[in-house]
């Protein structure tokens, strides 16, 4: 197969298939890379005129080919070719690049400010909040302005053509929190601004947002690439949930209104770049207000909270071996016999592992309808794995279900295409050569949702709405008209408000249960962490996660107990994994495949499930399960204040997960601690998630605590030591008279 993508796959991976450098400046040298099963050659057209390239062979299927240079106003084509394969026809222009650091006039109207640029104005619209927007055309027509700031809320000031910058905001005395030095810009002689950098200083000492974020909560000093990106353990600076949106102690939060991603750097330069798609060319509004009141309006503004059923605060059971009758009814009997009281059930592997909507054959599901009957008898709510593909089967016969999907998918245009008219394929990785169904088309959504109908006629009540990361090339269009640039982002979204408004038209409350987003996640139900390994520092990764996530505006979120993958946690690991998902919005523990991508050679047949019976077995440790029980209880024991507490966190925009900084912004320890949360109102959580700890510190702001476990009786404003067994976790709750 012939392979070459110009942006290339990902942003922590070289794919050895993309165009380097993607966008390049006159006289940058330009190499393309493929992947090939022959070698092939490259035929080039500079303005029209043509040469072939032979390949510098980098293994047995991979190759480059070395461009050279080119100069301001070449139009640059190529396309590669073996004997079998012919590629599309790629093209791009040398661009050029500049830095505004001065405006050429600045005019104020009523309540708004225009800044001309060469090239572009700044359009500031004062409100409430305070928008800036990016533009090219031809600027408003306003009176030239002398006056150099501008009032804002919350003691918040604009001031312009003070100095060495452009613009800054000011709070109280003059102090600066966002001074900008100005903007970066690359264009090209045919097609304009094609990028734009905003670069300036932020005055601040933390930073939190930007979407669900593993590796720390303070993005200070870090940064993300604003990109959705399916990554399998070890997230590392990668997610699933990126959201343009950040916030700050010093009184304002900014979002990014765009679905292009947006690079943001919080190091001693303030950096927001990102690829142009239409104009503006980016708008940013700013909100004030302490964090509370910041994420409150981010979230409101961004979309209505949805506010999951009572059952989904209940304990989840999850595991991807569970592919026949014999294996729920094991886990029924489990339930029954150690009194383990869950509420909801996933099944992963229920399918027929092609089509997704249809059952596996009947000998695994002999009725499939009795089934789901026994599951509900059993007190238990059915959640069905999801995933956004028309499969391209490689290991095995599609059947005639597949194909008649495909076929009919393509002539009706139910999938996204690309800019030639062919039908897109997944271009690498998880499903790759797959078809993606397209979620902005109504006729598609009716064609794939008529599908799964009968699943809720059984009784099923969500859907396990996994991936959606796989709209790779930016010139993919789909059927509302945006281009795969547009839509990487957006597309998980797309996909998981579909099945969201399927229920909801089905008068069915239920949930979504996802892995990938971006902004306005808080209007679909639930998200969880995605795959980790079962290690210690996944756990740590998880916490963070959890903490940013609700910093960006994730109301309900969760995570794989004991982790997802690989050896099997420690009976130490899984405990401290589960007190800590007692203690959050989402309870549920989950297992890869029995043959997963980390699977440990063992005796045939081994089961790899993270239920506690299971692990008490293969570990030896009937402890694990005794404990275990007990979580699973005190978990039943609380759901009413859970479920209380998630109608306060819809109605005002919080998250149920909450950093310090939302309930005590004015205490500086509680804003720098980032292992601990707020669960609702009145409990402070602080998990242990380090190997061999008995015992950590735990910061409690001003008030009247008690501990949960204990009952011991503490005065905030204090650093204390809290000892906490296997069976405990330090918790303590907000006194009323202080709450």
């Amino acid at each position: 197969m012939l392979k070459h993508l110009p942006e290339g796959l990902t942003p922590f991976q070289d794919c050895g298939f993309a165009r380097h450098p993607f966008l390049p400046l006159e006289g940058e040298p330009v190499q393309v890379y493929c992947r090939a099963e022959e070698a092939p050659v490259l035929k080039l057209w500079i303005n029209e005129r043509e040469k072939v390239l032979a390949p510098v062979r980098q293994d047995e299927r991979h190759f480059r080919f070395d461009l050279g240079c080119f100069a301001w106003g070449d139009q640059i084509r190529y396309q590669l070719c073996t004997d079998r394969e012919t590629s599309p026809l790629f093209s791009f222009e040398p661009q050029r690049e500049m830095e505004c650091r001065q405006a050429e006039a600045v005019m104020a109207g009523d309540g708004a400010l225009c800044m001309v640029f060469d090239g572009f104005h700044l359009l500031f619209q004062m409100g409430p909040e305070l928008t800036v927007s990016a533009m090219t055309g031809t600027p408003p027509a306003m009176p030239v302005c002398e006056k150099s700031s501008f009032p804002l809320k919350e003691g918040f000031s604009l001031s312009v053509g003070n100095g060495p910058y452009v613009w800054e905001l000011k709070r109280f005395s003059n102090q600066p929190v966002l001074q900008i030095e100005g903007y970066r810009i690359r264009y090209g002689k045919g097609k304009g601004i094609t990028e734009i950098e905003q670069l300036g200083r932020l005055h601040c000492r933390h930073v939190w947002g930007t979407g669900e974020r593993f590796h720390q909560v303070d993005q200070m000093g870090s940064g993300s690439n604003g990109r959705v990106v399916e990554k399998f353990t070890r997230q590392g600076d990668q997610t699933y949930l990126p959201i343009p949106f950040f916030m700050t102690e010093a009184g304002f939060g900014c979002f990014r209104d765009s679905a292009v991603p947006a690079r943001m750097g919080f190091g001693k330069t303030f950096s927001v770049k990102q690829q142009i798609c239409g104009n503006p060319l980016f708008r940013d509004i700013y909100f004030f207000g302490a964090p509370a009141q910041v994420l409150g309006q981010f979230i409101f503004h961004t979309g209505q909270p949805v506010l999951p059923p009572d059952w989904a605060f209940g304990l989840w059971i999850s595991a991807n071996g569970w592919n026949c009758d014999e294996e729920v009814d094991r886990q029924l009997d489990a339930l029954k016999r150690y009194r383990y009281p869950a509420d909801v059930m996933v099944l992963e592997a229920w399918s027929d592992e092609r089509t997704f909507y249809r059952w596996n054959d009947h000998a695994h599901w002999k009725n499939p309808a009795k089934t789901v009957k026994r599951i509900r008898e059993a007190g238990l709510h059915l959640i069905l794995w999801q995933i956004p593909i028309i499969k391209y089967e490689w290991d095995g016969e599609p059947g005639d279900a597949l194909l008649a999907d495909e076929k009919e998918a393509i002539e009706k245009g139910y999938c996204i295409f690309n800019q030639d008219g062919t039908p897109y394929r997944i271009t690498e990785n998880w499903f790759h050569h797959s078809l993606l169904p397209d979620f902005t088309n109504p006729e598609a959504i009716r064609w794939w949702f008529g599908k799964r109908q009968y699943l809720l006629d059984m009784g099923v009540e969500g859907f396990k709405t996994d991936g959606g990361e796989f709209l790779f090339d930016s010139a993919a269009r789909l059927f509302n008209g945006m281009t795969g640039l547009e839509a990487h982002n957006l597309y998980p979204g797309q996909y998981v408000d579909a099945y969201h408004r399927f229920m909801r038209e089905n008068g069915v409350n239920g949930v979504t249960f996802s892995r990938a987003d971006y902004t306005g996640a808080h209007t679909r139900p639930l998200h969880w962490a995605g795959d980790q390994l079962s290690t210690w520092s996944e756990l740590k990764s998880q916490l963070t996660a959890g903490l940013s996530a609700g910093l960006s505006g994730v109301l309900f979120w969760g995570f794989d107990i004991g982790g997802f993958a690989g050896e099997l946690p420690t009976a130490e690991l899984y405990l401290r994994a589960s007190a800590m998902a007692c203690f959050s919005a989402i309870m549920q523990w989950h297992a890869e495949p029995r043959s997963g991508q980390f699977y440990a050679t063992h005796e045939d047949g081994f089961i790899n499930d993270r239920s506690p019976w299971n692990l008490a077995d293969k570990l030896g440790d009937e402890s694990i399960l005794h404990i275990s029980v007990y979580f699973a209880n005190l978990r039943r024991r609380m759901k009413g204040y859970l479920v209380k507490e998630a109608a306060f966190c819809v109605e005002k925009g919080r998250p149920m997960m909450a950093h310090l900084c939302i309930d005590f912004p004015e205490d500086e320890r509680a804003c720098a601690c980032c292992d601990q949360y707020m669960l609702g109102r009145k409990l402070l959580v602080a998990p242990i998630v380090h190997q061999g700890q008995r015992e950590r510190s735990v910061y409690l702001p001003e008030g009247k605590w008690r501990q949960v476990f204990t009952g011991e009786e503490y005065t905030g404003g204090q650093t204390i030591r809290a000892c906490c067994a296997l069976d405990q976790i330090a918790v303590y709750e907000r006194r009323k008279e202080d709450g």
